[in-house]
């Protein structure tokens, strides 16, 4: 992990904490605190972003997501109540935006509900053959909530978490004013996030497609970015996600049912873009 603390401002020291998790990078800005609270927090903020990859991770064979991914189906797998918690919310989201966030998009069968959940025994089973989940769609945003909370509970009213580029978290203010100001990397316009989150789906920096429509299983090529801000990382990153991936006239309808949050499409000059980013 890199960490550096800096008081060239006496007035307003700040530590600043940044490690690689989820195929991604993770970096996170404190105001005022002291060089060893700073190093605290972020030690043990990595512990617990590593302990929620470890789990969600699904190319990693000790992880829960692989042991769910390679049971096919044939057996329950137990889980802890974190994934079962997690897992309620995916398919909560699954159902609540028409089917446009699914963490089986990339499955080969198209057999929904991918799972079934047996609270009694804090097991899931998968639905058949066929079928993969995959936390590429809300690991980061899920990642950042949790961070948040260890956040609070250790005193620090004032941080900028992001992570990847595409998710972020904002508690209290800048040291200099009375929010964060996030500016979108493709020139979408700024974004004054003050207790606050935002995600930010669309093509990779080179232009090409990954996120999948669960529909029918193709790259979506849109060529625009779709950005929510709302309360939740967890819930921006899965809307986000279902709003690129959905039909234009479909956005405002899945938007209906979660209030506080909104969203905002930037289209872009692609090939400029491109140019900016490679």
């Amino acid at each position: 992990m890199e960490f550096v603390y800096s008081t060239k401002n006496p007035d307003a020291p700040v530590a600043f904490a940044s490690f690689n998790a989820m195929h991604s990078v993770f970096e996170m800005v404190i105001a005022g605190v002291s060089g060893n609270m700073g190093r605290n927090v972020a030690g043990k903020v990595q512990e617990k972003v590593r302990e929620i990859e470890g789990k969600l991770n699904r190319h990693d064979p000790d992880s829960v997501f692989s042991k769910l991914d390679s049971s096919s189906g044939l057996s329950p797998v137990g889980v802890d109540d974190e994934v079962f918690s997690i897992l309620q919310f995916c398919e909560t989201f699954r159902k609540s935006t028409a089917g446009y966030f699914d963490i089986a998009a990339l499955s080969v069968s198209d057999t929904r509900p991918a799972y079934r959940l047996s609270p009694e025994c804090r097991t899931v089973c998968l639905s058949g053959e066929g079928l993969v989940l995959d936390a590429g769609g809300f690991g980061k945003g899920y990642a950042i909530d949790v961070v948040r909370t260890i956040l609070s509970e250790e005193g620090v009213g004032n941080a900028l978490v992001n992570f990847g580029d595409s998710s972020v978290t904002a508690l209290g203010r800048h040291p200099f004013g009375d929010c964060w100001q996030v500016q979108a990397r493709t020139g979408g316009g700024s974004f004054m996030l003050k207790d606050s989150s935002l995600s930010v789906s669309g093509p990779r920096p080179d232009g090409s497609a990954h996120i999948v429509n669960p529909q029918d299983g193709s790259l979506v090529g849109n060529r625009c970015l779709v950005a929510v801000e709302g309360r939740s990382a967890f819930v921006c990153e899965a809307l986000s996600t279902a709003l690129y991936a959905a039909p234009e006239m479909m956005r405002p309808v899945i938007m209906s049912s979660f209030g506080g949050y909104s969203y905002k499409v930037i289209r872009q000059d692609f090939k400029q873009w491109i140019e900016e980013n490679l």
